[in-house]
């Protein structure tokens, strides 16, 4: 056997590495998908980005930005704004040439199950996913996905932070003031109804 040959045969072509970016749109979740393109860029990744497609009991009506959104499907409206999500990453971050290669992907369901059962089906090798979500909400009400993520996965994840991590954007503050006044209007609600009077709130406070 020549030294050709045996270099030939000792020459193993390993399969390229399957990132998942898991996004909800959010400004962590972009800080995400802007550090997987660049890991993918390094180690010459696939990537594949994921939005598991629900209507947030946190955030209801996410998928609702528009009078016009209201008469289509979550799902048409979801792949409206992926498209604007990664239109908006590809003109902030013109250097991210992995951008162009993405597959974008949407699924019904809940986020934290969603995203590990498909990382699993795709023989993904690594999950990268925003820390905090769309909504803004404290963690410690509610529990974050990439808490739970990072509980269900049997393989290496990343948690990215955006910059502003904790200053929420003006769409997330619109939302954020949005859902204040709904929980506010339901308690008046309670309130009147009888099935909690101000008495008893003072007493139990």
């Amino acid at each position: 056997m020549t030294d050709t040959a045996a270099t030939t045969q000792q020459t193993v072509e390993r399969p390229a590495q399957r990132i998942l970016a898991a996004v909800d749109f959010s400004e962590d979740s972009k800080a995400a998908l802007v550090w997987a393109c660049k890991f993918a860029e390094c180690k010459e990744s696939e990537i594949i980005v994921l939005h598991v497609v629900h209507d947030p009991v946190s955030s209801p009506g996410f998928y609702r930005r528009s009078r016009e959104d209201a008469m289509q499907p979550m799902q048409t409206v979801a792949e409206e704004m992926m498209e604007d999500f990664l239109a908006a990453i590809e003109t902030e971050h013109p250097e991210l040439r992995e951008l162009a290669r993405v597959d974008s992907r949407l699924i019904g369901g809940l986020p934290p199950t969603r995203i590990v059962e498909t990382a699993e089906l795709l023989h993904v090798d690594l999950i990268v996913v925003g820390s905090r979500g769309i909504t803004g909400l404290p963690h410690k009400l509610l529990g974050s996905t990439a808490e739970r993520v990072v509980e269900l996965s049997p393989g290496p994840i990343v948690v990215v932070k955006a910059k502003n991590h904790g200053k929420p954007g003006k769409k997330e503050r619109k939302q954020q003031e949005k859902q204040r006044k709904k929980e506010k209007k339901r308690l008046k609600k309670m309130l009147k109804s009888g099935r909690l009077s101000e008495k008893e709130g003072a007493v139990n406070g």
